[in-house]
């Protein structure tokens, strides 16, 4: 189940694009994006993921370490620069 209180869809009015909370505990991003496309995951400032979606738009990556107040941005392709559509931060 997903926060009530995400500020990124607050402040952006971006529709929630994941399906679960994203943890220490539980560093599975699950999430649904447009269908055969690809999703750029960064985590602080490390370098993009490039992910594929599948044909209902489903995309999956297990995380090796993730810290309280990391932050995640999903982010989308366009052209020469990358849009982000979504910004997560690590609450526990």
């Amino acid at each position: 189940m997903r926060y009530e209180d995400l500020d990124y869809r607050l402040v952006t009015g971006n529709e929630d694009p994941l399906q679960d909370n994203i943890t220490v505990e539980n560093p599975i991003l699950i999430g649904v994006h447009a269908p055969e496309s690809k999703v750029y995951i960064k985590l602080n400032t490390e370098n993009r993921i490039a992910i594929d979606t599948d044909e209902g738009g489903k995309f999956e990556y297990a995380f090796d370490d993730l810290k309280v107040d990391d932050v995640l941005s999903l982010q989308i392709k366009n052209g020469s620069k990358y849009d982000e559509f979504w910004q997560e931060v690590i609450r526990e």
